[in-house]
């Protein structure tokens, strides 16, 4: 979100991916590490710890969450198509139902 209001949310998407193995799955905070990757990135960092600290940040984040769960989304990625969740095992699981939609 932070990274997103700077134009740099597929960059940080990207690093937060890319690193997941160093940050994910810890019961601390991983503040430091994603403004790491901030910084790796370029961007403002004021900027940056000044919307990552904001309380709406934290309610949109929280509110995806919600969305998710609702959703009955347990893992990323999860796709949709039409409001219809797809579960690919192979690659022709979401292009051949993404190609019907776009014919049809």
């Amino acid at each position: 979100e932070a990274a997103g209001e700077q134009g740099e949310f597929e960059a940080m998407y990207k690093a937060l991916f890319d690193n997941a193995a160093e940050w994910s799955h810890q019961e601390t905070s991983q503040r430091e590490a994603f403004f790491g990757y901030a910084e790796e990135l370029g961007l403002d960092m004021d900027r940056f710890e000044q919307v990552y600290d904001d309380p709406a940040t934290l309610e949109r984040i929280e509110q995806s969450a919600a969305d998710a769960e609702a959703l009955g989304v347990t893992s990323t990625p999860t796709f949709f198509l039409d409001g219809e969740r797809l579960e690919p095992t192979r690659v022709e699981d979401l292009t051949d139902p993404l190609d019907a939609a776009l014919e049809g």
